[in-house]
């Protein structure tokens, strides 16, 4: 009896951990990749501009993708109360905190930053500021009209 509750217990979190990833995953991904982007120097040699103009196109789609994996993750969250919702609003910061710090090290002149990084972080900045403020806004909303839902089938 103890081996199946260690194995259910052993479930309840793998399936805990992998739900927490599955729905906060992204943003922590996308500060990881900006994280690697701002200070770890990727700014790209290209001869080209044609190249140069490729490269930030797949910038600017991985800061969509980011944005589609939000909108799922807003629209799948459980409705029950606003916890997930704020846990949500406190992990899509996490991008927004790492392009603020990278543009307060920027203007102090401790991270000089190419023209490549700063459009990384013009686009960052656009992406964090979808999810935050309108996905934010769009998840209260449904959490306040699932209540007041849950209230309405009670009376």
């Amino acid at each position: 009896m103890t081996a199946v509750a260690n194995r259910q217990n052993a479930k309840s979190v793998l399936g805990g951990t992998a739900g927490f990833i599955a729905r906060h995953g992204a943003p922590i991904a996308f500060a990881g990749f900006l994280w690697y982007v701002l200070w770890w120097g990727h700014s790209p040699d290209l001869r080209t501009v044609d190249a140069a103009m490729w490269h930030v196109s797949g910038i600017g789609i991985v800061a969509l993708f980011y944005v589609a994996l939000q909108a799922r993750s807003v629209l799948t969250q459980p409705r029950s109360g606003v916890a997930h919702a704020m846990i949500e609003i406190l992990i899509s910061l996490l991008p927004l905190f790492v392009v603020v710090y990278a543009f307060v090290d920027w203007m102090r002149g401790a991270n000089a930053l190419s023209v490549f990084q700063t459009i990384v972080m013009v686009q960052a900045i656009m992406a964090t500021l979808i999810d935050v403020v309108i996905f934010t806004l769009f998840s209260l909303k449904l959490n306040k009209l699932s209540i007041q839902a849950l209230h309405a089938q009670n009376f």
